[in-house]
């Protein structure tokens, strides 16, 4: 349960700060230079630390992680006990699926020094026991700190095999260490340096290993020196110490190399005696190839092959890379890259046909949804289940007509994504569109959004049975309502008055010229009983001027509709507040009146997000855009309804940057969810990422 601090309050000027609310991110952080290793088990990999993309902080949490063929992403995050290693990136660990331990091993612990060289061990690491942290006291001269290593596991002498690194300046390693006992079970574990004999490869960093525990080989591929980078191939036989004397071979593989690179992973699959390499990075762009050499332990006739894949594959370098032998499937997880959609990652991919032996059917799949903004969301208490249709990936045609479930989004920091497949005729792929939910029928009403970049808009309307996936089969139905239907737009408010089973519309943007200020209510919305019909409504009192982009709220008790900001293109954004009473058509004639508040609140803005709390009559709005920087800030406004006193603006925590996210607010818990979004505005960075925002109301 989470905890919320005092409230604060600070009287700058006329403005109100709020010192009282928490964001949490679902899942893990993005980062780079982690480890991970695999559990067969429980098939997930084991995730820790790194350096946070967007902080540079350095890590020292523990994540599980599941992907799987059908795009569901799932990571659970391990709370240890005992001392924690202080946060690091770039080091190493090695996992030994008998005793449950997971070793680290080195890194740096800041930016990047000071280096370091000492040895943890986690307990029950893959989360079936209690997990727990504690450190390796070796015997024996411990090797120089360093950071970007290598290191491989034998499990048959249960050691750790250490190969070069970096000293966190300009000193680079070609040295050999053994760490015995290293799982911290069978003895006092002791460091021992090998002599191997041959022509060692030269001293690097960043390097990627692989290790044949059958033959006690270990294969070392690329890495940098000082930046530049290295496609070079090396085996050491006797890796573990035992059985002879080690040796360095240089392999010469045939076939086309993959090329100089650093930053890579390799993954080893010993029955086929394959090992793969991916991604990396080469002046300065991040890669995005899969490579097999054959006959990787050097026994045998190695040779380069490029694996031909479908799916789009990720550009990343400094991740981490684990194999599944039982599935033949790769696991990728965050790393940086070059590319705009993954330079803040926190995303998994999996291989699928990751050894190549069939040269046919290897394929990429993300897990969870893609990246995206202006995505239609609701959230479900009963299931605590965020749910998003749709949404469109960049400044482009990419649109998306993908539904998916976010599982305890709420109360939890793991996440949990599935992909859903409802049968029926599905909306077209689209963004901007309205998707509210009926939590008495079960059922997810879309209305128009935009088809293209940005056009056509359209203006059909759909309807999903059983659409929180329980009880039911979900299904989707285009309708066509009674009535005159609104003409097509885009990026328009919509809320849902539950009493009367009403859909509200307002403003929105034709994909073409024209931006609107008009009213449109929908009658018997979730078509459980009668078919929806089309009124437009005709309000005094003058109202918003023709926009989009603005954000609508409604107060069910009073049946009002309150309408924040937007735009009307070419740099002209609103930060205006107006209410629409008998919004729903009923009870009167409806009346836009603006309201002022007391004080000065938010900069005009668009492509917001606004909750709101009708038994206190707060509204929220969060993030958006007024030309520069996309915003990133939290405002509340009480009174928001104009019917229970003065309006007055109260400044919340500043969250991460976010324009078209999309925002839910969950009563029970006071907490806002938020959902995606643009990151920034050139390039445009899209979001899959959940927040919640503690104490959203700003109140306790």
């Amino acid at each position: 349960m989470k905890q919320l601090s005092f409230l604060l309050l600070v009287f700058l000027g006329s403005v109100t700060f709020l010192d009282a609310q928490v964001w949490t991110l679902a899942g893990p952080s993005s980062r780079h230079s982690h480890s991970a290793v695999f559990d067969p088990t429980t098939a997930q990999m084991i995730i820790f630390g790194g350096q946070a993309s967007a902080t540079s902080t350095d890590l020292n949490d523990v994540w599980l992680g599941v992907t799987s063929s059908q795009q569901n992403d799932r990571f659970t995050q391990v709370i240890p006990t005992g001392t924690l290693p202080p946060g690091r990136y770039g080091h190493v660990a090695t996992y030994d699926p008998n005793s449950n331990r997971m070793t680290i091993f080195g890194g740096a612990e800041g930016m990047p020094s000071p280096c370091a060289n000492d040895a943890w061990i986690l307990n029950d690491a893959n989360g079936s026991g209690s997990a727990s942290w504690f450190e390796l006291t070796p015997n024996g001269t411990l090797p120089p700190a360093r950071m970007y290593h290598t290191a491989v596991y034998d499990p048959t002498t249960d050691s750790m095999i250490v190969f070069g690194g970096n000293n966190c300046s300009t000193g680079y390693f070609n040295d050999v260490w053994v760490l015995s006992s290293a799982n911290g079970e069978g003895g006092t574990p002791a460091w021992t340096q090998l002599t191997p004999s041959g022509t060692p490869p030269a001293a690097r960093e960043s390097a990627s290993a692989v290790y044949d525990s059958v033959n006690n080989i270990m294969t070392l591929y690329g890495g940098d020196i000082g930046g530049s980078g290295l496609g070079d191939v090396w085996v050491l036989s006797h890796a573990n110490g035992t059985g002879g004397t080690p040796a360095w071979t240089k392999l010469s593989a045939s076939g086309t190399p993959p090329g100089i690179r650093t930053g890579q992973t390799a993954t080893y699959d010993p029955a086929t005696n394959h090992m793969t390499i991916f991604g990396g990075i080469n002046n300065g762009l991040t890669l995005s190839d899969s490579w097999v050499l054959s006959s990787a332990n050097g026994i045998g006739f190695p040779s380069w092959t490029m694996i031909k894949t479908s799916g789009t594959s990720p550009s990343v370098a400094y991740h981490s890379a684990v194999y599944d032998p039982n599935l033949n499937n790769m696991y990728v997880f965050a790393g940086t890259s070059s590319a705009d959609k993954l330079s803040t990652n926190s995303h998994a991919f999996t291989l699928f046909g990751a050894n190549n032996v069939t040269k046919t059917g290897s394929r990429w799949i993300l897990g969870g949804p893609a990246v995206r903004y202006s995505a239609a969301a609701f959230y479900d208490s009963g299931t605590n289940s965020l749910f998003v249709l749709g949404g469109q990936h960049a400044k482009t045609n990419l649109d998306f007509g993908d539904y998916w479930q976010a599982s305890n989004v709420v109360g939890s920091s793991n996440l949990k994504w599935t992909i859903l497949s409802p049968t029926g005729s599905r909306p077209s792929p689209r963004f901007g569109h309205t998707g509210l939910f009926d939590s008495g029928s079960d059922r997810m009403m879309v209305f128009g959004g935009a088809t293209g970049y940005p056009a056509p808009c359209v203006n059909d309307y759909h309807v999903l049975q059983h659409a929180n996936a329980q009880g039911g089969t979900m299904t989707w139905t285009m309708l066509k309502p009674s009535g005159t239907a609104p003409p097509v737009r885009t990026l328009h408010g919509s809320v849902y008055d539950s009493a009367t089973n009403t859909i509200i519309i307002f403003g929105g943007y034709n994909c073409q010229a024209t931006y609107y200020n008009d009213v449109w209510v929908l009658k018997n919305a979730n078509d459980v009983t009668v078919l929806p019909s089309w009124t437009q409504l005709a309000p005094t009192g003058g109202g918003p001027s023709a926009r989009e982009s603005s954000s609508s709220v409604y107060d069910s008790a009073a049946n009002i509709l309150i309408v924040f900001g937007g735009d009307a293109g070419k740099g002209v954004y609103f930060g205006d507040i107006w209410v629409l009473s008998n919004a729903n058509g009923t009870g009167g004639a409806p009346k836009w009146t603006q309201i002022t508040p007391s004080n000065h609140g938010p900069n005009p803005r668009s492509g917001h997000s606004a909750t709101y709390d009708s038994v206190n009559d707060r509204m929220t709005i969060y993030g958006g855009y007024s030309g520069g920087a996309i915003l990133s800030d939290v405002w509340i406004l009480s009174g928001a309804s104009g019917q229970n006193g003065t309006s007055t603006w109260t400044q919340g925590v500043t969250g991460q940057p976010r324009r078209f996210p999309s925002s839910l607010y969950d009563s029970s818990v006071n907490e806002m969810i938020t959902f995606g979004g643009q990151t920034s505005t050139n390039p445009l960075n899209p979001s899959s990422d959940i927040y919640t925002l503690s104490n959203a109301n700003g109140l306790h």
